[in-house]
């Protein structure tokens, strides 16, 4: 079926957006031993275009950026970030999108809540306060960037994206075609004209995702099902603790441990909080985490 000029320019510039916005997160997580995935083939999975990540439910949802420490082009690391982007050049059609954005980013949230990550929207076009109200209501972090600062960056090279409902066909496929001609250096200019007129719309959502990022723990409390509270102030200490809590607590090696709460308190005031049934699976956890 042949892609109407109109959706043909939502992707041009969505695939714009992506590049530029992808530029400007790596850009913000680069001192930090963070690796940013986005779509395109990666070892790591396979050599699949998509970035997928599955909830608790087994839904799969196609992101357009997580950022994972300890990442490489081989090795997935642990998320500590998803983010979505999208475009939309009609209100109607945002306060849905709206929806599709959230109800992937929150059963992930989740899903990965042993990891505590942030959760990102970055939206460009025509979207009504309802719409991104619905988004920040749930906790995700959101970039709106307004129609003009779009349109203005493919002004530089002499494609109008300022189109309504009414701007006919031959209109749209005319400024479709008029991208495809231009060279890569041309296109790769509207990135950076993307990446510079939009970097101010990210100082809040920059320092919300390093604040999360950089955030270290205060204080673990680690609670066996028997009662008694245990404190630790490393995980490396939290760990010593639970090999040994068992003389150390005076408890006779009869009694069964049902339950270990593990409660990960942070520097930025996040919590992390998970229960294991077994020394071992708790420890493993915390290994998994030592990152922070």
């Amino acid at each position: 079926m042949a892609i109407s000029p109109s959706h043909s320019l939502g992707q041009i510039i969505g695939y714009a957006m992506e590049l530029a916005f992808f530029e400007i997160i790596k850009d913000s997580v680069s001192d930090g031993g963070y690796y940013v995935d986005r779509q395109g083939p990666r070892p790591a999975r396979n050599n699949r275009k998509k970035v997928t990540w599955v909830d608790y439910n087994q839904n799969k949802h196609d992101l357009d950026f997580v950022i994972e420490k300890n990442g490489t082009d081989e090795v997935v690391g642990i998320p500590v970030a998803f983010i979505e982007s999208a475009w939309r050049r009609y209100t109607k059609h945002s306060v849905n999108k709206a929806g599709e954005i959230a109800n992937a980013l929150i059963p992930l949230r989740v899903t990965y809540q042993g990891h505590n990550p942030f959760v990102g929207a970055i939206v460009a076009g025509e979207w009504t306060v309802g719409g991104l109200t619905h988004m920040k209501s749930q906790g995700i972090n959101v970039v709106y960037i307004p129609v003009p600062v779009i349109v203005n960056a493919f002004e530089c090279v002499g494609v109008d994206f300022n189109f309504n409902e009414d701007t006919s066909t031959d209109d749209l496929q005319y400024q479709v075609d008029k991208w495809s001609s231009l060279s890569d250096d041309h296109k790769w200019s509207v990135v950076d004209n993307l990446i510079e007129s939009t970097n101010p719309y990210f100082y809040d959502f920059i320092v919300e995702l390093r604040t999360h990022l950089s955030r270290r723990i205060d204080r673990i409390i680690i609670i066996p099902l028997y009662g008694d509270v245990l404190y630790a102030g490393t995980l490396d200490e939290a760990i010593d603790v639970i090999h040994h809590f068992d003389s150390a607590l005076d408890y006779a090696q009869s009694l069964d441990l049902k339950k270990i709460e593990i409660q990960l308190r942070f520097s930025n005031l996040d919590k992390i909080d998970a229960s294991f049934t077994s020394k071992q699976d708790a420890i493993e956890w915390l290994e998994l985490n030592k990152s922070y």
